[in-house]
């Protein structure tokens, strides 16, 4: 994906379009485009990332008041009521499906514990066979019942128009609701989610933090080693895949950047600041005291300051130095702008044991925390910065996942960058870097502009998107140490492929199964059909694939998967 940012007064005449992703047709014109961006601009894009306010009038109006009180009040959907029984009452809207878009017929076997995922989706090309659609307005559609097909991902969508990039107040309420309603159903029906609380995927910041701990709301294997501030930011930033591209207010990207109050190093280049903010990005600090964050990491250690400092990396550092670091040598790095002013050997000693305090999962006091200054955070993170860059390469989303692994670069391990994990970071950190290259040298109400995300090869000439043809490659490593090839049919679709296999299905070479276009997993680019598929699945399952569309294996169609993130085994 790639920002790029425009004047102000030369923001007419552009042309959104679909830019080359798969999307289906739709008339949002330049004018529209810039029109509904520039009304929605600070509703969209400045939210504070995480808010969790609800809007207390469902109309989708936005008149600006918010309540969290909305999580009390009266509810749409009664938990004792069935999601058919609420679409009778007029609850909801049950909308028939023909044979082709139709989710497929429940395996009644599969006692699994199902989940719960929420994301956006374009109205000009659907993307995936929902269970619930939620209009612009907060209407609640049913496309699938969840409970009469077993589900085993209840999949809810938001809809949304080409360039637009978060979901309406009537529609978060909604979401809010519906969420609470089916973990609830969940948990009357499943003994393993009464325990442990519903996994819910939700990988576009669409939850309010009170809707996630009203439903008991797990984050996925994939997101479970991020803070949840990181994962809003991961969330934020997928919010601009497969929208079709748009524009907005470079002002309206502020709130995705705490606020650095220490002017930029001498030496410090465009590119390194922009790496830097993209770490700080997905940190997600506390605006009010960024350098003064400090939080329990997921691992159990603790993190500080505005870039998220492990232990280790703070000691690592002080050791990048020198040794020993003795008052003579200390005097010569404050002359050269390395250390602070009035450091001395007892400071590098109180560092060193601050550093390992957090390590243990003892959060530094405020005075420990004076040994870390702004302008000394500022400095260690360009140094982290060039180190990861010669460990993993000059790739900035890269660079941002290393850093926020809390390891120093001599102990990062390949394992540690394939991840599921690390790859929705990297994804996040690109185009966080690629916001912060924009905002660069132009003014407040200078417009940003953004085309899709590209593609990640898989071989072959075959594509898959972002994280899933990440995880893939990872699949193809794992297997081929075990002497085992996957053999591919079929990844990634463009919508006009997908409609040509429809045309074609049934004749010889073409499978009589295949999706209507608009409907096929393949065109989300999160879809592959594997030849060897017994072979595969166990490769495919380690890095994040299920077996069918999440919902089991489909029976007429066995050879196909879905990455869905996380280590998923439940079909196996």
């Amino acid at each position: 994906m790639t920002f790029t940012p425009i004047k102000a007064e030369s923001a007419g005449g552009h042309d959104h379009g679909d830019h080359g992703h798969d999307h289906g047709g739709g008339d949002a014109s330049p004018t529209r485009t810039r029109a509904r961006f520039s009304g929605q601009a600070a509703e969209t894009l400045s939210s504070r990332p995480g808010d969790g306010t609800l809007v207390a009038s469902g109309d989708g109006t936005g008149d600006g008041t918010t309540t969290t009180a909305a999580l009390a009040g009266p509810r749409r959907f009664d938990v004792s009521r069935s999601p058919k029984e609420l679409a009778r009452d007029g609850k909801i809207r049950e909308v028939p499906q023909s044979q082709e878009g139709a989710l497929e017929f429940p395996d009644l076997t599969d006692k699994s514990a199902p989940k719960i995922s929420v994301e956006l989706q374009d109205v000009t090309k659907p993307q995936e066979k929902p269970n619930f659609v939620i209009k612009k307005d907060g209407t609640v559609e049913m496309h699938g019942d969840p409970e009469a097909l077993n589900s085993k991902d209840i999949k809810v969508v938001l809809e949304r128009e080409q360039g637009q990039v978060a979901p309406t107040d009537a529609q978060k309420a909604s979401s809010d609701e519906l969420v609470q309603y089916l973990s609830a159903r969940l948990k009357g029906q499943n003994e393993e989610i009464k325990r442990n609380g519903v996994e819910v995927a939700d990988n576009n910041n669409v939850l309010s933090p009170e809707a996630r701990q009203a439903a008991g709301a797990r984050a996925p294997a994939d997101a479970s080693g991020m803070t949840p501030e990181t994962q809003q930011s991961v969330g934020n930033m997928n919010r601009y895949r497969g929208n079709g591209g748009g524009e907005a207010p470079i002002s309206s990207t502020n709130d995705y950047f705490p606020p650095r109050d220490v002017p930029r190093q001498a030496n410090e280049s465009d590119r390194q600041a922009a790496i830097k903010e993209a770490v700080a990005g997905l940190v997600n600090p506390d605006k009010a005291a960024p350098y003064e964050t400090v939080r329990k990491s997921p691992e159990g250690d603790v993190r500080a300051g505005r870039y998220g400092f492990s232990g280790k990396q703070i000691s690592n550092w002080l050791d990048s130095l020198g040794d020993p670091l003795d008052q003579a040598t200390i005097d010569k790095l404050i002359k050269e702008g390395k250390l602070p002013k009035g450091f001395t050997v007892a400071s590098v000693a109180k560092l060193k044991a601050m550093g390992d305090k957090m390590q243990k999962g003892e959060a530094p006091s405020k005075e420990d925390m004076a040994m870390l200054p702004k302008d000394m955070q500022e400095k260690m993170a360009t140094d982290m910065v060039d180190s990861y860059k010669g460990k993993v390469g000059d790739n900035p989303g890269d660079i941002a996942a290393a850093m926020l692994s809390g390891k120093p670069a001599s102990e990062l391990t390949a394992e540690d960058m394939s991840s599921p994990q690390a790859a929705q970071l990297k994804d996040a950190g690109q185009r966080l870097y690629d916001i912060a290259s924009a905002r660069q040298n132009h003014a407040q109400d200078d417009k940003i502009q953004w085309t899709p995300e590209g593609k990640v090869s898989v071989g072959d000439g075959k594509w898959l998107d972002g994280a899933a043809g990440t995880a893939f490659n990872r699949a193809k490593e794992l297997a081929a140490r075990d002497g085992v090839q996957l053999e591919l049919n079929s990844a990634g679709r463009t919508y006009e492929e997908q409609a040509s296999l429809y045309r074609r299905r049934g004749t010889p070479g073409v499978s009589q199964t295949v999706a209507r276009p608009g409907t096929s997993n393949h065109e989300h680019g999160n879809a592959v059909d594997i030849q060897n598929w017994r072979q595969a699945k166990p490769y495919l399952e380690r890095v994040g694939f299920v077996h069918g569309d999440g919902r089991g294996p489909i029976a007429n169609d066995l050879v196909h998967f879905k990455y869905v993130g996380g280590n998923n085994s439940r079909n196996a």
